[in-house]
C-alpha cells in the first residue's frame, strides 16, 4: 500500500456517486494523488448534499452507492496503489424521521436504549421539560397550529405504531399510548403484543380513521389531542423558542443536529462499530475526524480512537498494514497548537490556508485599508466580533448560557451569596473574551495554553466588569482550571462552558463577524484571524519548520468545503492589499459612479455603503477567467448575496428577512452588471488579474512543497472563484479536466494561455508525480530557509527541502502587482539582477525542463522575462 503523499478531497451524495467516482480513479492517479479523501459516506438525511446530518452509524448511504460501492471503489483504488480517508461525524446526529436511535427516544423517553447516546438533560429546571426533549420543530406557536389542523394523528405499519404529522415531520407517540388510542376508536385489543398484532392486522380502515377521533377541528378531538402530547416524551414547540428553552446540546446553533455523548464507551462504540469494521477489512486506511471541538473529552477520544485502529491494524489485509492516519479538524487561533498528546496525524489544514494567506498579504496596505473601511464599520475586528459574540449569546444561546450559570452557582459557597444575574454578568464577560475555541480541562488536564486562554479571558473580563464582580470572575477562573476538583458540580460547569465557546466562536466569527468585517475579504475565511492582515516571510518558514517537526503528516490546504471564497477568488483579492492596486480611490469611484443606483429604503440608502464595498470586492473575486463561466453568474452572485447580508444579520437576517433590502441590493447588482459600469469593473480586474494569478500559482506551489501532505478540494486543480457554500460545491467538470491534462504541456506556454487553467493543473501535476517518486524527500527532508536579498527580496520566497543529497529549491513571488507582469504572466524587471538567493549551483527546472546555472552570486537574472516561479532539482 502506498504511503500518505496528498490527498483529493470528494464531496459524496446522491448525484455523485461512490460509483460515480471509479471512472475517475485513473485521473487521480495520473494527477499523482495518492488518497482520495472522501465525504461522510455513513447513512445520512435522504437527499443530504454533505452527509454530516448522519441517520444511520452503522450502515455506508444507500443514496452514496452502499457498502457494494464503496468495496467496489476501492478495488480501483488499490489496482492504482491508492487509499482511502473517511471523513467522520463523532460528534452530532441528523435529528429525523429516519433516525432510529433518536426516533426510539422520542417515543420511550429516559427508557430509551439510546437516551444516553444524545446530550440531553432530562433533569430540565422547566418543569414542563422534565424527563422530556423539546422539539422546537414548529413554524408557529403550537395553539395557532393546533387551530389550523397542521398537526394529525396517524397510524404507521412500518416500523407498527402512531405518529404525529406535521409538514415533513414525524413524531412517535409513545407505545403506552396505543391501548388508549385503540379504545377510543373501538378496536378490540389483542391477547398478545399489541404492536406485533398492528404490524399485521386487517383492520386497516379502522386504524385509518383513529385520526379523526383525535383531530383538532373538533372540541373533543382537540381535547384528545392536546392531552396525548402532554403524555409525550417530548414537548412540541415553536422554532424561535429553541435558544431559550432547547434542552439537549446541538450542533452550533443547527437544531436539527443533535449532539452524541460520544465519551461514553457504549455509544463511542456503537458509532464507530462499521467504521472499525471498515478500517478491518482494509477498505479505509485513515480517519478525518469532523468537529473535534464538538467532543466533550477530545484527548481521551483520540487516544481511544487511535488505540482501537492500533488493535485492528494486525488483523487487515497484508500489505495494509501500514499505521492509520488521524487528521482532526481543529481550527488553531495564533500562536495556539495542536496537543500532541492527542496522537494524531495533524489538522485537515485550515492552518496552512491562514499561513499562506498571510504571507501573500502587503502589509504596507493594512495601514490606508483599515483607514479607508473605517468609515463604514469598525477598523478593530475584535470590536466587530465582540459586538457579534454579545448577540449570539443572547440571541442563539440564552439557553446555554442560562444552564451554565445555574451549574455555576450550585457550587459551594458562591451559591449562597451570589446571584444567577451576578454569575452571569461575570460568565458572559468572560465568553465575550475568550480568545480559542475551546479549552480542554473537561479532559482531566490543565494545560499551559489552556490556562493562559482562560487567564486572558478572565483579565478582560474584569476589565469590563463592575468592581464588585471581579472576584466573582477570579473565583470562576479558579473553579475552571482546578484540576484537583474532581466534583460532578465542577465537571458539569467546565463541560458547559467548554461546549458554549466553540460553537459562540464559530457563529460569532466566520458565521458572523466575518460577513460585516469588509476592510478586505481575503482575509475573512475559514482558519484565518481577519484582526491580522499580514506576516513576513520569516513567519512562514517558522510555520513549516514547526509542522515538520511535530505533525508532518498533517494535511496542507487552502480551499475546503467550508471555505467562504475560492482559493484563487482570495488570491485575486489579495491584490488589493498593495498600494499600487490603489484600491480605497478606486472603491470611491465607484461609489461616485454609482451613487444613482440606490434605492431608499428604511435603512436609508440601500444598498448601504458597507454592503456597497461586500458587492464590489464579491464581483472582483468570483469573476469568471471565461466566458462560457458567466452562464448563471448572475444567479450564483443574487444566492451569495442573500445569504452574506443576513449571515451578517444588519440589515437583513434569516429570522427576520428584509426582503425589500435585499430587493434593492439585488437591484443595485443587476444595474452593475447590466450599465456601463460593467466595462470599468472588466478594466480593474484586467489589470489585477495577472497579479491575481501569480499570488494562485505561488499559493499552489507552496501548498505543494511545505512539510505535510498536501490536499487538492475536488476541482481546484483549475481556477476556483467559487464563493461560500453551496456555491462551492457545484459539480466538477471531470471530463474537461482530463482532456485539459492529456494535452501537450509547455510551461511557457501554458503561462501565457493561463485563462483555461491548465497551468495550475499542470503544476499540481508535476510536483504530485515528483513527490511519488522521491516521497522521502518530502516526508522526512529537512527544511531550509533560503534568504533572498537585494532589490526584489520581499517579493520571493525560497526553501530547500533536503534529505541526504537529494535538494530540491522552490521559489515562490509573493507581492505580485508591484512586479507588473503582463498578460503573459511575465515579469520584465531590471530588479531581478539585483536580487540574489544564499544558494547558488548547477539545477534543474522540474517545470520548464531546462538546467540552470545559478552563478556564485546566485542572482535571479534568468526570472527576467519570464514568470517568476519554479522548483528546482539539484543537478
Amino acid at each position: 500500500m502506498t504511503t500518505l503523499r496528498s490527498t483529493v478531497r470528494l464531496q459524496f451524495h446522491r448525484n455523485f456517486t461512490l460509483d460515480d467516482a471509479i471512472p475517475l480513479v485513473p485521473y487521480f492517479a495520473q494527477m499523482g494523488l495518492s488518497h482520495i479523501y472522501a465525504s461522510p459516506l455513513l447513512t445520512a438525511n435522504p437527499g443530504s448534499l454533505h452527509g454530516y446530518d448522519t441517520v444511520d452509524c452503522q450502515e455506508i448511504d444507500p443514496e452514496r452507492g452502499g457498502i457494494a460501492g464503496l468495496r467496489r471503489l476501492v478495488a480501483e483504488l488499490r489496482a492504482h496503489d491508492m487509499g482511502l480517508i473517511l471523513d467522520i461525524v463523532p460528534n452530532h446526529m441528523g435529528v429525523s424521521p429516519h433516525n432510529h436511535w433518536w426516533q426510539n427516544v422520542l417515543a420511550l423517553g429516559p427508557a430509551s436504549p439510546y437516551a444516553q447516546y444524545f446530550d440531553i438533560d432530562w433533569q430540565s429546571s422547566d418543569p414542563s421539560l422534565q424527563g422530556k426533549v423539546l422539539l422546537p420543530f414548529l413554524g408557529s406557536p403550537l395553539n395557532q397550529l393546533l387551530d389550523q389542523g397542521d398537526i394529525s394523528l396517524h397510524f404507521a405499519r412500518n416500523p407498527a405504531g402512531f405518529l404525529l404529522h406535521y409538514g415533513e415531520h414525524r413524531f412517535p407517540i409513545s407505545p403506552s399510548d396505543t391501548p388508549q388510542i385503540l379504545n377510543t376508536a373501538d378496536i378490540p385489543l389483542p391477547d398478545g403484543p399489541i404492536l406485533e398484532w398492528l404490524a399485521h392486522t386487517e383492520n386497516s380502515e379502522a386504524l385509518a380513521q383513529i385520526g379523526k377521533t383525535y383531530a383538532s377541528k373538533t372540541e373533543e378531538g382537540r381535547m384528545r389531542l392536546e392531552a396525548l402530547l402532554d403524555r409525550q416524551h417530548y414537548r412540541l414547540a415553536w422554532w424561535r423558542t429553541a435558544g431559550d428553552l432547547i434542552n439537549w446540546r446541538r450542533f452550533f446553533d443547527v437544531t436539527s443536529l443533535v449532539a452524541l455523548k460520544t465519551e461514553r464507551e457504549e455509544t463511542f462504540e456503537a458509532i464507530h462499530r462499521l467504521v472499525f469494521e471498515l478500517y478491518r477489512e482494509g477498505l479505509i486506511d485513515g480517519l478525518r475526524i469532523d468537529h473535534i471541538d464538538g467532543l466533550s473529552r477530545p484527548d481521551e477520544y483520540c487516544r481511544r480512537l487511535r488505540s482501537r485502529l492500533e488493535e485492528l491494524r494486525p488483523l487487515r489485509p497484508e500489505g495494509l498494514r501500514m499505521p492509520p492516519t488521524l487528521h482532526v479538524e481543529k481550527i488553531l487561533e495564533d500562536k495556539e497548537k495542536l496537543p500532541a498528546e492527542w496522537r494524531t496525524s495533524g489538522t485537515t489544514g485550515y492552518d496552512f490556508l491562514e499561513q499562506a494567506a498571510l504571507l501573500l498579504h502587503d502589509p504596507e496596505g493594512e495601514t490606508p485599508l483599515t483607514a479607508f473601511w473605517e468609515q463604514f464599520g469598525p477598523a478593530d475586528y475584535h470590536t466587530t466580533q465582540r459586538q457579534a459574540r454579545a448577540e449570539k449569546l443572547e440571541n442563539s444561546f440564552p439557553g446555554e448560557l442560562k444552564a451554565l450559570v445555574r451549574c455555576l452557582t450550585n457550587i459551594p459557597p458562591i451559591s449562597h451569596d451570589v446571584t444567577e444575574h451576578a454569575a452571569q454578568t461575570a460568565i458572559h464577560a468572560i465568553l465575550l473574551a475568550f480568545p480559542v475555541y475551546r479549552s480542554y480541562f473537561s479532559d482531566g488536564k490543565a494545560s499551559t495554553a489552556d490556562r493562559h486562554a482562560l487567564a486572558h479571558a478572565c483579565d478582560e473580563a474584569r476589565r469590563h466588569v463592575r468592581p464588585y464582580l471581579r472576584e466573582l470572575v477570579t473565583w470562576i477562573e479558579a473553579i475552571m482550571s482546578d484540576r484537583n476538583n474532581h466534583s460532578d458540580a465542577r465537571r458539569e460547569v467546565v463541560e458547559r462552558f467548554e461546549h458554549l465557546t466553540a460553537p459562540l466562536t464559530a457563529k460569532a466569527g466566520e458565521d458572523t463577524a466575518f460577513y460585516r468585517y469588509r476592510r478586505l475579504l481575503s482575509r475573512n475565511d475559514v482558519g484565518t484571524d481577519p484582526a491580522r492582515f499580514a506576516a513576513p516571510i520569516t513567519e512562514f518558514h517558522t510555520r513549516n519548520t514547526r509542522r515538520l517537526h511535530e505533525f508532518p503528516q498533517a494535511l496542507v490546504g487552502t480551499a475546503t468545503h467550508d471555505h467562504k471564497r475560492g482559493e484563487d477568488g482570495r488570491a485575486r483579492l489579495m491584490v488589493l492589499s498593495e498600494t499600487g492596486a490603489e484600491w480605497p480611490k478606486t472603491a470611491e469611484s465607484w461609489f461616485r459612479t454609482n451613487n444613482l443606483r440606490h434605492r431608499f429604503t428604511p435603512h436609508g440608502t440601500s444598498p448601504t455603503r458597507s454592503d456597497e464595498l461586500l458587492i464590489y470586492q464579491t464581483l472582483i473575486s468570483a469573476w469568471p477567467n471565461r466566458e462560457e463561466e458567466f452562464v448563471d453568474f448572475s444567479k450564483r452572485l443574487n444566492d451569495y448575496l442573500v445569504k452574506a447580508l443576513r449571515e451578517a444579520g444588519e440589515n437583513t437576517s434569516w429570522s427576520t428577512p428584509d426582503e425589500n433590502y435585499e430587493a434593492a441590493c439585488h437591484e443595485f447588482l443587476a444595474g452593475l452588471l447590466t450599465s456601463e459600469f460593467r466595462a470599468v469593473l472588466e478594466e480593474y480586474i484586467r489589470r489585477i488579474a495577472p497579479a491575481g494569478i501569480l499570488n494562485s500559482l505561488s499559493q499552489t506551489l507552496l501548498r505543494l512543497t511545505s512539510p505535510g501532505v498536501p490536499d487538492l478540494c475536488q476541482g481546484r486543480e483549475g481556477w476556483d472563484y467559487s464563493l461560500v457554500d453551496p456555491d462551492n460545491r457545484r459539480p466538477v467538470d471531470y471530463p474537461r479536466y482530463q482532456a485539459l491534462l492529456s494535452q501537450d504541456a509547455d510551461f511557457n506556454i501554458l503561462a501565457a494561455q493561463w485563462r483555461d487553467g491548465r497551468i495550475k493543473q499542470f503544476i499540481i501535476q508535476r510536483v504530485l508525480n515528483f513527490r511519488k517518486q522521491d516521497a522521502a524527500l518530502f516526508a522526512e527532508g529537512e527544511y531550509v530557509p533560503v534568504a533572498v536579498t537585494g532589490r526584489l527580496a520581499k517579493h520571493l520566497v525560497a526553501f530547500i527541502r533536503r534529505n541526504g543529497s537529494e535538494e530540491i529549491l522552490v521559489l515562490a513571488p509573493r507581492l505580485t502587482f508591484a512586479l507588473s507582469p503582463d498578460e503573459e504572466l511575465r515579469v520584465f524587471h531590471e530588479g531581478w539582477e539585483h536580487t540574489h538567493l544564499s544558494v547558488g549551483g548547477k539545477w534543474t527546472s522540474l517545470l520548464r525542463e531546462r538546467d540552470i546555472d545559478l552563478k556564485d552570486d546566485a542572482a535571479l537574472s534568468y526570472f527576467h522575462g519570464d514568470t517568476p516561479l519554479d522548483i528546482l532539482k539539484r543537478a
